[in-house]
C-alpha cells in the first residue's frame, strides 16, 4: 500500500513540475543580448494574455578585456551582472547573430503535418548547406501559405493544360552549426542558468517590428538595426524574411570623436547599406519597398536618415517605439537600444514561442507504432521476397550457364575486335564532338589565312579554338617583322567583324628575325556578316615567297636546284 502511495505521490510531483515549468516558462521570460559593447537584459512576465516589460537593464562591457569567443569566462561575468543588479532571470533565452547563420528560402508543397515539413525542409536544405546536416540545428517558418482562391486556380490550370500545377507553400528555412548553439549554451550554463531558447536577431527583430509599428506588417518593409559594429539589413514582405544581410562596422560614437570621423563612419555604412539593397533588387523575390526605418539606440540614427534620404529619392525614419506595451516607466530611454532583446523576450512569451528556436527545432514526427508495423511489414516482405528470389535465381544461373558455354567462343572473337574498335569508336567521338561544337573553324580558318599578309611579313601559330557560350572562340598567335604590319592585321580583322580585347605587342626577335610577337582571341559573333564559302571563291590566298617551305614551294624548289647537293639530302 505504501508502495502504490509512492508511486502515485512520485508521479503527481513530476506532472505538477511539468505543470509549474509550462506555467514559468509563459510566465517570465528574460533575453539576454550581449555585443563588443553592452549586454543588454529585458525582463519580461506574462498574465492573461498580457505582456509587460518590468525591466530593462544596459550593463557597458568593463574597460578589462573580456573575451567575448570564451563562453565560459563571459557567461561568469553575465551571472556578476545579473546578481548586481538583483534580477532572477527565470527562463533565460538567446539570440544568434545573422553572420552565423544559414537562411534559404523554399517554395515547398503546403502539408499541414508540421513533421512531414521537417522531414522535406531537411532533405531540402541538405543539399543547400555548406555544413553537414547532422552537425547542424535547422529549424524553419512556414511564413505564407496558398489561399483557397489560388488552390482552386492551380487545379483549373492543371485540367485546362493537362499538367500539374501545384500551388506552393513559402517557407524560410535557418541553420547554425551544433557548435554556436553549444557556445550560446554554456553561456548560459556558465552564468548559472539554463538556455531555454535559442533564438535569431533578425526574427527577434521582426517581432519588435509588428509591436512598433502593427500596420506595416503586411507591406514591403525595409529593416535597418544599428549597432556600433554591428549594421543588420533586413528585408520584411508580407510578414516574411526574405531578406537578411549582417555589416560589420566601426561607428564613432563617443562624444569626444571628431565630427568629420563620424561622417566618413556614416558615409560609409550608407553605402554598404545601398549595396544590400542593390543585391536586394536582383534577387527572384524583388519587391518596391513601402517602408524604410532605422531602429537603434546609438545617437546617430537621425543622422543616419538624413544621409540615406540625401541618396535616395524614397523617405526613410527611425522607428517609433512600441506604444501599446507596457514599458518600465524609469528607463524607457533604453528600450531603443535594446529592441532586439525586446523582441525575442517577446517573441517566447508568445503562445506560439519563437518562429525559430534552434534549440527546440521543428522535427519529423515518427509515430512509434506505426514505425512499428512499418518494419514488421518490411521484413515480412524482404524474407517472402528473398525466398522466392532464391528459388528464381537457381534455375536462372543453370539456364545462364548453359548459355554462357555457347557465347564463349563468339566473347573470346569480340573481345579481339573490340581493341581496335575502340580506337575507332574514340576519334569518330572526338570529330563528332568537335563538329557539333562547331563554328565552322575551317571555314574560318582558311577566311584567316586568306586576309593575312604573306609570311615574308607574318606567320602564325599555336592555333586553337574554344566555345565560349553561344560565341566560338579563336585564338592563335602571330609573329611579325614588324609592328605596323600587326596593326594592319588588327585593324583589319576588327573591320571584318571579329571581336577582340586590344592586342598587346611583344618586341622579342626569333631565329628567323620576325622582331613583334601578339596573341589574339578572337571572338566570332553569332551574327558575323561575312560568308566565308563566297568569300574564299572571290578572294585566293596571297602568293607564296619563293623559299616558303610549302607543298607549292617544294615543287619550286625540285625545279630550280635539281641534283644539288642539299635535295639529295632530302
Amino acid at each position: 500500500m505504501s508502495k502504490s502511495k509512492s508511486i502515485n505521490s512520485s508521479i503527481l510531483s513530476k506532472g505538477f513540475k511539468k505543470l509549474t515549468d509550462r506555467l514559468k516558462r509563459r510566465g517570465e521570460v528574460t533575453a539576454l543580448d550581449i555585443d563588443q559593447r553592452m549586454l543588454r537584459i529585458v525582463h519580461v512576465t506574462m498574465s492573461r494574455g498580457i505582456s509587460r516589460v518590468r525591466r530593462i537593464e544596459l550593463i557597458p562591457l568593463p574597460n578589462e578585456e573580456l573575451d567575448l569567443k570564451d563562453p565560459i569566462a563571459t557567461g561568469k561575468w553575465i551571472g556578476k551582472q545579473l546578481k548586481v543588479i538583483r534580477l532572477n532571470p527565470g527562463v533565460v533565452v538567446m539570440a544568434a547573430r545573422r553572420g552565423e547563420c544559414i537562411l534559404k528560402e523554399y517554395q515547398l508543397p503546403p502539408l499541414k503535418d508540421i513533421g512531414e515539413m521537417a522531414s522535406m525542409v531537411r532533405v531540402k536544405a541538405s543539399r543547400d548547406l555548406p555544413f553537414p546536416e547532422s552537425k547542424a540545428s535547422i529549424d524553419f517558418t512556414v511564413t505564407r501559405v496558398p489561399t483557397k482562391k489560388e488552390i482552386k486556380e492551380s487545379k483549373n490550370i492543371s485540367s485546362s493544360s493537362n499538367a500539374t500545377v501545384d500551388p506552393k507553400a513559402n517557407v524560410v528555412v535557418s541553420a547554425i552549426k551544433n557548435e554556436t548553439l553549444v557556445f550560446y549554451q554554456t553561456i548560459v550554463e556558465s552564468a548559472g542558468f539554463t538556455l531555454a531558447g535559442l533564438g535569431l536577431r533578425p526574427m527577434a527583430s521582426f517581432r519588435v517590428l509588428k509591436t512598433c509599428v502593427p500596420s506595416i506588417i503586411k507591406e514591403a518593409v525595409a529593416l535597418i538595426s544599428i549597432r556600433r559594429h554591428e549594421v543588420d539589413v533586413d528585408i520584411l514582405i508580407d510578414g516574411r524574411l526574405i531578406f537578411s544581410r549582417e555589416l560589420s562596422a566601426n561607428l564613432n560614437l563617443a562624444d569626444d570623436d571628431k565630427e568629420p570621423d563620424k561622417q566618413i563612419d556614416l558615409i560609409h555604412i550608407t553605402k554598404e547599406i545601398f549595396r544590400c539593397l542593390h543585391s536586394y533588387e536582383g534577387s527572384g523575390a524583388y519587391q518596391k519597398l513601402d517602408h524604410l526605418l532605422v531602429a537603434g539606440g546609438t545617437g546617430i540614427e537621425d543622422k543616419l536618415c538624413h544621409c540615406l534620404n540625401s541618396q535616395s529619392e524614397a523617405e526613410w525614419k527611425t522607428m517609433p517605439l512600441p506604444s501599446g506595451l507596457r514599458l518600465p516607466k524609469d528607463n524607457k530611454n533604453n528600450t531603443a537600444r535594446a529592441l532586439t532583446s525586446l523582441g525575442l523576450a517577446l517573441g517566447f512569451a508568445d503562445e506560439g514561442g519563437m518562429p525559430v528556436n534552434f534549440l527546440s527545432p521543428k522535427r519529423p514526427i515518427i509515430n512509434r507504432n506505426e514505425g512499428r508495423m512499418k518494419w514488421i511489414l518490411g521484413m515480412s516482405l524482404i524474407l517472402a521476397g528473398a525466398l522466392m528470389l532464391f528459388s528464381i535465381q537457381k534455375r536462372l544461373k543453370s539456364n545462364a550457364q548453359t548459355e554462357l558455354n555457347k557465347l564463349s567462343p563468339q566473347y573470346l572473337a569480340l573481345k579481339k575486335e573490340e581493341r581496335k574498335n575502340k580506337i575507332i569508336i574514340r576519334t569518330g567521338d572526338a570529330v563528332t564532338a568537335w563538329n557539333k561544337d562547331s563554328k565552322d573553324w575551317l571555314g574560318h580558318f582558311a577566311f584567316i589565312s586568306a586576309i593575312l599578309p604573306p609570311c615574308d611579313k607574318i606567320y602564325l601559330k599555336n592555333l586553337g579554338t574554344r566555345r565560349v557560350g553561344s560565341n566560338g572562340v579563336i585564338s592563335f598567335q602571330l609573329q611579325a617583322k614588324d609592328s605596323t604590319t600587326l596593326h594592319s592585321v588588327e585593324k583589319r580583322l576588327r573591320d571584318i567583324g571579329y571581336e577582340f580585347k586590344s592586342v598587346p605587342q611583344t618586341p622579342g626577335s626569333d631565329r628567323h628575325g620576325y622582331s613583334f610577337s601578339a596573341s589574339f582571341e578572337l571572338i566570332i559573333p553569332n551574327n558575323f556578316k561575312h560568308n566565308l564559302k563566297d568569300y574564299l571563291k572571290t578572294n585566293s590566298p596571297p602568293a607564296r615567297i619563293k623559299d616558303d617551305i610549302h607543298a607549292d614551294g617544294l615543287s619550286w624548289i625540285n625545279q630550280e636546284k635539281k641534283g644539288s647537293t642539299w635535295l639529295s639530302l632530302l
